[in-house]
This record gives C-alpha cells, structure tokens and sequence, in this order.
C-alpha cells in the first residue's frame, strides 16, 4: 500500500473507507444534511430524522457536524441501537458520563435521572443532543420512549434535541400506525442519495487534490465507467478507486483509464456484480416479470374489446342519450350560480391584491398547520424564499407559498420573515 502511495506522490490514501471529516465532500444535499442538523439546534425543534442507503455519507456528515458543535452543546453518540427502552436509557447515560446503581435499572427511575440531567444543563445555559445511528434497527417499543423523552421541556424551550440516522427501513418503520405521534413530531427530515456523474467527477477530483496529486490523470471515460459501476454510491466510488489505482501502479501508469475501473470491479466479490453491474441477473428477473404482466394485461384487453364492448355499447345507447338531456337541464340551472362565482372570483383578486409580500431570513424555516410548534410541520422553507402574509396572530404570521402542486397556507414565526419594502 505504501508503494502505490509513494508512486503517485501523495501524501496519504486519498479513498481510505474509514470515514475522515478532512476528506468531507460538500455536494448539495450533505450541505442541506448540515443547514438542517444547525437549524434543529438554533430553533430548538425536537426531532431530525436523515435517512440514505449504506455507503451515501450519513455518519461522515454528522462527524462533520459534531466535531464543529459549539462549546454550550453536549452530545451523546448512540452506534447500533437495538436495544430496549431500559437498555437505551442506559446507553445514553453512559454516553453522557452519568453513573447509576443496578437497582436504578427500572425504566421509571432511568427516566428521571436523565430528566434531572438535562434540567441542569439547562440551568447551566448548556443545550443536550442525542444522535441515534443505525435507528432502523430500534424497537418500535424504544422510539416511542424516544417521543415521549423529546416531551421534557421548560416554559420556554425543549430540554434536549434528538436526530436519528438510519437505512431507509427507517422511513418504513416511521410511517407504521404505531409512530404516527413520533412522526408529527419530525420538523426535519433529509433523505440522502447517490452522486449523479458530474457529483462524481468533482468528489474524485476534490480527494485526490486533498491527498496531494500532482501526477495522476484520469481519462473522461475512466470517470464514466466508474459512474456506470459504483452507481454514485461514495463507499464504492472509494473501493473501486483505490484498486483502480493499485491496478494503474502495477502497470506503471500516471493515467486512470476505463480498463483500470473494470478490472478493480471485476477483483471484487460476486456479491458487487450481482447488485451493481449493469444487466445484473436481478434486473434482468425485474425486466422478464414486468414484460410478462404487460403481456397479461393486452390480452385482457383485447378479450374485453372484441367480445364485451359491442353488447355493452348497444346497452348503453338509450342511457346516454337520457344524459345528454339531463346534461342540457343541469347547465341552463348552473348559469345563474356562475354568474354569482364569477362576482365572487373578482372580489377575491382584489382583496389577493393586498397581500403583503416577504421573505425568509433564517437557513431553514417550519410552516406549522396551526399557529402552535407542537402542530403538524407542513412545509419546510429555505431562506430567501418568497412569501405572501394573509393573517397575523400574536407572534405568528400566516403565509402562502406557491409549490409545485399547488398554493399552501400555513403558520411561522413573525420573527423569521422580512417584509419587502
């Protein structure tokens, strides 16, 4: 390994699959996963939930978070959960540095420890954040402990924060009827994915600049081959380069050319070929059920329409000319009731007219249902976005944000929008 390193004149491996927060690679959405992780603490909302395939960058991107965590925020690290409500009690007293006797081990009193805990903190001006990885595999019985923990809070403010990170499983088990309170209460949820081919090219390139190349080409077609096998997937993408290098190195080669990218995939088990590569046995399965059913559903088709069609359409001659007369009736009734819409529509564009224009100022904003936090977070905006305020109450304000499916209403902070001059 060190030959290989020496050869290309770098000062380290540069796709190490051990997770190193130097080699941190800001692409779009782990510098969303960040924006989200610091507004969850600035606003003090309870719950996070990040979720991606293995290998797309989730511990990475919270390594990367904790270790720039001000000095007035204590954390505890929970790596594969499953464990029960006792037993995660337990943990996170640990993590925390608490100490506490056998006979405390009943879940009431593990609760009340910890209760005391983050009110000191508090007291001391400290905030507590709880970061659970691997959350998919948690009992259904100890993420709704989790919710009912989240509930601890002073007049003003939640005792504590909590982020889960986890496979997609995750989301599945979020959405069962057991979690629909634990999933009101989720202000931000960020899903992770894999490097599209331009992601690609520039997360190699950023890694071998940081590990000092000054020797090493990569042809284009070596960057396209390497997007067609790893998928975009980082722990791949780190696999496939560093045998790819290995297999520049025993050539003697400065150039990363596409053979290189096929041979590192090739000197890995089957088990990569079988999920990875392209026309994989198992698309290939996917592809044959898929065109079978296609087939079943044109002969089903065909049957209805040659045999079926022409008796149903005699059947159905007399009952649609019966409809066509109660069609002309219904319109000459509904003229007078469009006239009346039509006055309506009119008054309404002028009162829309008064809609007082704004925008957001902070990373990441919650629209809520109702003009309370602890309602149904039903959008999340970012900052700069345009808004219309309808109604103000108190502290609140009501918007209206125009999406892609349509107009939304809901309630935020008059605190975190600017009015447009």
């Amino acid at each position: 390994m060190n030959d290989f390193i020496k050869f290309f004149g770098f000062k380290e491996d540069p796709f190490k699959i051990t997770p190193d927060i130097e080699y941190f690679f800001m692409s779009k959405f782990h510098q969303e996963a960040l924006m989200a992780m610091n507004y969850l603490l600035e606003s003090g909302e309870g719950f996070a939930v990040i979720v991606g395939e293995p290998g797309t960058g989730k511990t990475i991107t919270v390594r990367k978070f904790v270790n720039e965590l001000p000095e007035n925020v204590e954390y505890a690290y929970i790596l594969f959960p499953n464990l029960s409500p006792e037993e995660m009690f337990k943990a996170i007293l640990e993590d925390f540095g608490i100490e506490h006797e056998e006979e405390e081990g009943s879940k009431n009193k593990l609760f009340s420890k910890l209760k005391n805990f983050l009110l000191k903190k508090r007291e001391e001006g400290k905030k507590v954040l709880i970061i659970i990885d691997e959350a998919q595999n948690l009992p259904i019985e100890t993420l709704e402990e989790l919710r009912i923990l989240s509930n601890l809070e002073t007049d003003k403010d939640k005792l504590l924060q909590i982020i889960l990170l986890g496979q997609p499983e995750l989301e599945h088990k979020l959405n069962s009827p057991e979690l629909r309170q634990l999933k009101q209460r989720i202000t931000l949820f960020v899903k992770f994915r894999n490097l599209n081919e331009d992601e690609l090219r520039s997360y190699v390139d950023y890694r071998l600049s940081k590990a000092g190349n000054k020797l090493l080409r990569m042809e284009d077609k070596a960057y396209k081959e390497l997007h067609k096998r790893s998928k975009g997937n980082l722990r791949l993408i780190n696999i496939l380069m560093e045998r790819a290098l290995m297999s520049a190195y025993v050539e003697h080669s400065f150039d990363i050319k596409p053979k290189h990218i096929k041979k590192a995939a090739e000197s890995l088990n089957q088990d990569f070929d079988y999920v990875y590569e392209s026309g994989g046995k198992k698309d290939k399965k996917f592809i044959l059920i898929t065109i079978l059913v296609i087939l079943n559903i044109i002969a089903i088709g065909l049957i209805l329409y040659f045999f079926y069609l022409p008796h149903f359409t005699k059947q159905n001659t007399v009952a649609q000319t019966r409809q066509k007369i109660q069609n002309v009736k219904e319109k000459q009734i509904e003229k007078p009731q469009q006239e009346v819409t039509s006055s309506t529509t009119i008054q309404q564009e002028k009162n829309h007219n008064k809609i007082t224009e704004a925008l957001v100022s902070v990373p990441l904003l919650n629209v809520f249902e109702k003009p309370d936090s602890k309602s149904k977070v039903i959008l999340l905006l970012k900052k700069g976005a345009h808004v219309q305020v309808v109604d103000k109450k108190g502290k609140w304000i009501k918007i209206r944000y125009k999406t892609k499916n349509g107009t939304l209403e809901g309630w935020v902070y008059k605190d975190f929008i600017v009015f447009n001059k």
